[in-house]
Order: structure tokens, then C-alpha cells, then sequence
């Protein structure tokens, strides 16, 4: 097994496992959405980029799957969406920000609502 199998192997098997530490959130594409497991880091309030000083921002850090089936394979900023729960338990739909940190086995992605 290479490590780039292993990789996969370990981000499916250990950390995208609901017993652990994910949760399922709804990934949405242009044409498509499905159900995926997702590690969801929620943020506090925070000032929204283009008005610091006017309007505050929930955002949150999501893990998902590199994968055709158990995740994502192409991530589109302008496009996608994701809905997830907030801190109170609510769904919200939420955007990509940014992707920041992708590799063989998992996206890294800042989404705000």
C-alpha cells in the first residue's frame, strides 16, 4: 500500500468516522447535492471581510473527503454550498470562502454563513 492509499485509507476510516469525530453535512453543486461526512471546526462571530466594521460573520472550518464517492473531487468557490448545523442546532447554508489546504485524502475548507 502506497501512501497516498493510506492517506485516503486514514481520513475515511479514522477521521470522517461519525462515531469520532465527524458529522453529515449536505454538499451542494450547481447540479447535484448529496450527503457527506464532514469534521466541522465552528467559529465565534467575527467581523465580516468587506465590512469590518459593520456586520459580523459566522464561519466555520470543514474536512471532507477527497474522494468521487465520499466526498468531493472539484471544489467551486462561486457555486457550491454546504448546509450545515450552528452552534444552536440550526441548518444553514453555508458558502466557500476558501480552500485551504487540499491533498490526496482530504479538502480543507473555510465556509461562512
Amino acid at each position: 500500500m502506497s501512501l497516498r492509499d493510506q492517506i485516503q485509507q486514514d481520513g475515511a476510516d479514522v477521521f470522517l468516522n461519525s462515531d469520532e469525530f465527524a458529522e453529515e453535512i449536505t454538499y451542494a453543486t450547481e447540479t447535484d447535492s448529496k450527503v457527506i461526512k464532514a469534521i466541522v471546526v465552528r467559529y465565534e462571530l467575527a467581523p465580516a471581510e468587506e465590512n469590518i466594521n459593520r456586520s459580523l460573520k459566522k464561519q466555520a472550518e470543514i474536512f471532507i473527503a477527497n474522494d468521487a464517492d465520499d466526498g468531493v473531487i472539484e471544489i467551486s468557490k462561486k457555486d457550491d454550498r454546504i448546509t450545515l448545523k450552528d452552534t444552536q442546532g440550526v441548518d444553514r447554508e453555508a458558502r466557500i470562502n476558501d480552500v485551504l489546504n487540499s491533498d490526496d485524502g482530504m479538502w480543507h475548507l473555510l465556509v461562512g454563513w
